[in-house]
């Protein structure tokens, strides 16, 4: 400020020209900083519904092999036939598209609802465990007189690498 003869003060033309290029510098500032933060949050917020796809699949797959009945789950040609404990569904995982899909349906008849649970899938591969601790590609293995304990998910995703999902089956106990 600069003081007048008169005894008031004012504001020189230089002065203001300062203060308005200090004022657009710190907006430019700030809008550069808010520029970064949101595209930095939409390339999250891509990456995280990913994710939470991901693990919505595997918590499927592993709900439904826990109700499946150990005694009848087949694993032939990379399809896991797995029919629920109620005897009359049954969930069958495929990789069909370059996607994982879950087949939905009842015994012996064509299934109902195929549903894609994870996109871009490279490859998908099955093994069984059996009671002995030996894996197998395909089930039920003649060689094989134990039940099966366990199922082993492996999926080469487009850009995620690979996932895996060890799921145990539940054992029924005779009555």
């Amino acid at each position: 400020m600069t003081p007048r003869r008169d005894g008031m003060a004012g504001v020189t033309l230089v002065e203001m020209l300062v203060a308005l290029s200090l004022f657009a510098m710190v907006g430019l500032a700030a809008f550069t900083t808010l520029d970064t933060i949101l595209r930095v949050r939409a390339q999250t917020d891509g990456r995280l519904e990913h994710l939470a796809r991901l693990d919505r699949a595997l918590m499927i797959f592993g709900r439904d092999l826990i109700e499946a009945d150990p005694q009848a789950v087949t694993l032939e040609a990379g399809v896991l036939s797995a029919p629920l404990q109620d005897g009359r569904t049954l969930r069958r995982y495929l990789r069909a598209e370059g996607e994982l899909h879950r087949q939905s349906g009842t015994q012996n008849a064509d299934p109902d609802l195929t549903q894609t649970l994870v996109p871009e899938v490279e490859s998908l591969t099955f093994r069984v465990l059996d009671d002995g601790g030996i894996w197998h590609d395909t089930w039920p293995d003649p060689a094989s007189d134990t039940p099966a304990s366990a199922v082993d998910l492996r999926l080469e995703i487009t850009g995620a690498g690979t996932l895996r999902r060890l799921v145990p089956l539940s054992q029924v106990v005779p009555k």
